[in-house]
């Protein structure tokens, strides 16, 4: 009898929702980038391939401060996975391997431009320091830019991913997405631009943009003719998320602003609805809410009453 009092008890705990963990979406990735801001998925594209860094949750991006150079150092070495496993040690490896000649002082366009374009960009005022909103504008400029067969994406080992209709999503201990009949699996943390970060509520929605990360095609270089930076393929930090193997998986996934922006009227037209509007949500709300608890009670009566029914058996 102990027994199935065990399981009754362990079955209340399926009672409580499903959760995607280890996803990023637009409202967690900066202390101070609310969902609002104007280039969010600008920011979300360049955080999803380390180009901002890799652990923006609880930390401020400070987007009209100037970006140092040690800051730069460290997202370069996490992008080219360089080894180290702060953002200290990655700063080094990059200065290490001459992506940068010093960690002090602000960034200038120039060293960008030798760091990830293989100086091939014709700057008006390459001896200009920038903003971190003007570093996410100018990589945003120059994201797919063709710097002798590869582009920066594909320097860093990503590439663009699918888009149309999400027909029908995969759920479990990996989440997917099924577009034309073909299945593109997650990788283990991706970003979301969405209203949701439930895979089940993307069905039927567009997929604007997705970014594929793998485990290859890196490369690890910003001068071809450079002693040590050749164009060789080398696989990913962890900070890429990269699969165990080298099957490409989605790093970022990007649903129409238009469906998003749908969603966020939606939240308006509710918050500006008539009293009665309000009343039938606050009734439709509360039934929920008593059907929840009323299984609650159940589970917890029945509990009792198995416990009861345990001590007279002693």
């Amino acid at each position: 009898m102990r027994k199935y009092l065990l399981l009754l008890l362990m079955s209340t705990l399926f009672m409580a929702p499903a959760a995607y963990a280890h996803t990023m979406d637009k409202s967690t990735l900066f202390t101070d980038v609310p969902e609002t801001t104007s280039n969010i998925q600008d920011i979300m594209v360049l955080h999803s391939i380390g180009l901002l860094g890799y652990n923006g949750k609880d930390m401020a991006l400070n987007p009209t401060d100037n970006l140092s150079r040690k800051d730069f150092a460290s997202w370069v070495g996490g992008f080219f996975g360089l080894e180290g496993a702060t953002m200290d040690e990655l700063a080094q490896a990059a200065q290490k391997e001459e992506y940068i000649s010093s960690l002090e002082g602000d960034l200038t366009y120039k060293e960008i431009n030798t760091a990830l374009f293989h100086h091939k960009l014709e700057l008006e005022n390459p001896d200009a320091t920038m903003s971190k909103e003007e570093y996410i504008a100018f990589l945003m400029e120059h994201l797919d830019d063709d710097m002798g067969g590869h582009t920066l994406l594909q320097m860093g080992g990503f590439a663009e991913g699918p888009t149309g209709t999400i027909e029908d999503v995969v759920t479990g201990d990996e989440t997917g997405i099924i577009i034309n009949g073909k299945t593109y699996m997650l990788s283990g943390h991706p970003r979301i631009f969405a209203e949701s970060t439930d895979a089940k509520s993307w069905v039927g929605q567009q997929l604007e943009r997705s970014i594929f990360t793998t485990a290859g095609d890196h490369h690890h270089g910003h001068d071809d003719n450079q002693k040590g930076h050749g164009d060789h393929e080398e696989g990913h930090g962890e900070g890429h998320d990269a699969p165990a193997t080298n099957a490409a998986t989605l790093q970022y996934v990007q649903f129409s602003s238009t469906q998003v922006a749908a969603d966020d009227t939606k939240e308006v037209q509710s918050s500006n609805a008539t009293p009665r509007e309000e009343q039938q949500t606050d009734e439709t709300t509360s039934s929920n809410s008593s059907t929840v608890w009323v299984i609650a009670i159940l589970v917890v009566l029945a509990a009792i009453f198995a416990f009861v029914f345990v001590k007279r058996k002693k």
